[in-house]
């Protein structure tokens, strides 16, 4: 279990600097919107390619965002359902859907990464400022896939409070207790 934990601890520390990475990433999107706004507005030349740069900055936000908002319970949720159910069959719904959020996630990182094999070949780049679309495709790749990553983390911690829940009612019931 100690094992665990360490990956536990030293997977959430990756997830953490990925969202940290995105919050940069979103004040670099601000700054260069401001100053872009100000060279039109004084100077009447604008930053080449600013509204492109920041559509794809905006991509990379939300592909790095996504671990740290799924590990951190980020996500809003309708707890009408599991606020009445017991810890034990909370933690197999949480467990059931984690495991389909990270199916799905797991291909659409899969996706993404054939596409980068695909825009690689044919030398795909955008359309203003040339940025080749394999770098954009790679970046969603891998955040999707550090959000498959976070999510199965948490299926995990699901099963381990499952299996820790069930032992203990177990442990619970042989003393002669209710296991409640």
């Amino acid at each position: 279990m100690n094992t665990l934990n360490k990956i536990d601890r030293g997977l959430c520390r990756f997830f953490k600097l990925m969202g940290y990475a995105a919050g940069i990433v979103g004040a670099l999107m601000m700054i260069l919107s401001v100053i872009n706004v100000i060279a039109r507005q004084l100077f009447t030349a604008p930053i080449f390619g600013t509204v492109e740069i920041v559509s794809y900055a905006g991509l990379l936000l939300g592909a790095f965002a996504l671990a740290y908002n799924e590990i951190g319970d980020g996500n809003i949720t309708m707890t009408l359902l599991t606020d009445s159910m017991k810890p034990a069959p909370k933690s197999i719904c949480e467990l059931l859907t984690s495991l389909l959020a990270a199916v799905f996630y797991g291909a659409i990182a899969y996706r993404y990464f054939a596409e980068v094999l695909t825009t690689m070949a044919k030398r795909t780049v955008t359309q203003t400022v040339g940025i080749p679309m394999w770098v954009i495709n790679l970046i969603m790749a891998i955040g999707f896939a550090v959000a498959t990553l976070a999510l199965l983390l948490k299926c995990l911690r699901c099963a381990v409070f499952f299996a820790g829940a069930g032992s203990e009612d177990a442990d619970t019931q042989q003393e002669g207790g209710t296991g409640k």
